[in-house]
């Protein structure tokens, strides 16, 4: 038992890690007392009803800051473009900024959760999760639904923006293909010009010679 608690600390440590990362508590050492409380209630009142052995298999040891650091550099950009550009791949943080969704502070966007999700150990039921990150959201006075909301407003422009790009892009291949037809067309003409050119000149060169040699024949005769 004591082992469980042991690591149970363990835990509420990481946790509080992710808190003063996004700066929902202050690591003061006249603060963190506070702060380890909030930290622990929002533990300490999910409804785990599992046994000993169960905890303690819950309880995992890996290193949260790789999950964040690799959440961050896949959602955050600080690039910005004033329109859609159809000619490039365009990075999510120039879609956000052209919906005027790329924000500053992290706390503010769905991806907070994702941030906190990778946070819990991988075990833990669900229901277990989401009561304990309700806990903490309410612990860093941020709001569930605002949050969700971020989240479904990006994925309904990102979708809009897909179905655009996808629609102008079939436009530009069919303006493409139409023109590939247009030219081959173009040079599958000049390809018969240029047989009944060289035709032309055979006939043309073959005449000439054949009076040539009749001219030839007269001169000859009378040795010219």
């Amino acid at each position: 038992m004591n082992n469980f608690f042991k690591r149970k600390g363990m835990q509420m440590g990481k946790i509080l890690s992710v808190l003063e990362k996004y700066k929902l508590i202050e690591r003061e050492d006249e603060k963190m007392s506070s702060s380890e409380n909030l930290a622990q209630d929002a533990l300490d009142s999910a409804p785990i009803t599992v046994s000993d052995q169960d905890k303690t298999d819950y309880l995992i040891q890996t290193d949260i800051q790789e999950n964040l650091s690799h959440s961050e550099s896949a959602h955050s950009s600080n690039d910005s473009s004033p329109s859609i550009n159809f000619d490039k791949t365009m990075s999510l943080g120039e879609i956000y900024t052209m919906y005027g969704l790329n924000k500053d502070v992290v706390t503010d966007t769905v991806f907070v959760l994702e941030n906190l999700i990778n946070a819990l150990p991988a075990e833990l039921p669900e229901y277990v999760k989401k009561t304990t990150l309700n806990n903490i959201l309410i612990a860093s006075s941020m709001n569930l639904e605002n949050l969700l909301s971020d989240g479904t407003t990006r994925y309904t422009y990102l979708n809009k923006f897909s179905n655009d790009y996808a629609t102008q892009a079939e436009d530009d291949i069919t303006a493409l293909k139409q023109e590939i037809d247009k030219l081959t067309a173009i040079i599958n003409d000049y390809h018969q010009q240029i047989k009944r050119k060289e035709l032309m000149t055979k006939e043309q060169l073959s005449l000439i010679k054949l009076e040539e040699e009749r001219l030839q024949n007269i001169l000859g005769f009378f040795g010219k």
